[in-house]
């Protein structure tokens, strides 16, 4: 970890071992609509969701899928600020925004 840090690199991610996963969580929807917005998926929902689509989940499989909805909706909300990089792109914590303006202006002209 020392030597990413030293070089300002992101260490490579594990692998995705548990894809499906992923894809229910995109099959179910990744949030559940409440009074006031989006809220995480709730416990019934992905019941129902089980129970409709005739998946046995395992408690960590129940779980993870509602943890996953309270992050995508963490991220969501954080992505609302403007200058927060994106959350796939490589750390740019480091780069002064005058410099990036610097640069699109010379871009742009």
């Amino acid at each position: 970890m020392e030597g990413y840090k030293a070089r300002k690199v992101d260490p490579p991610l594990p692998p995705l071992t548990a894809r499906h996963v992923f894809d229910w969580l995109m099959e179910v929807g990744p949030a559940d609509v409440g009074a006031m917005g989006q809220v995480p998926l709730g416990w019934s929902t992905i019941r129902d969701w089980a129970d409709g689509t005739f998946q046995q989940l395992s408690a960590w499989e129940f779980r993870t899928l509602r943890k996953l909805s309270a992050e995508y909706l963490a991220e969501l909300s954080a992505a609302e600020d403007r200058n927060r990089p994106a959350p796939w792109s490589p750390g740019r914590a480091d780069i002064d925004p005058k410099t990036q303006e610097q640069q699109l202006r010379a871009v742009l002209g």
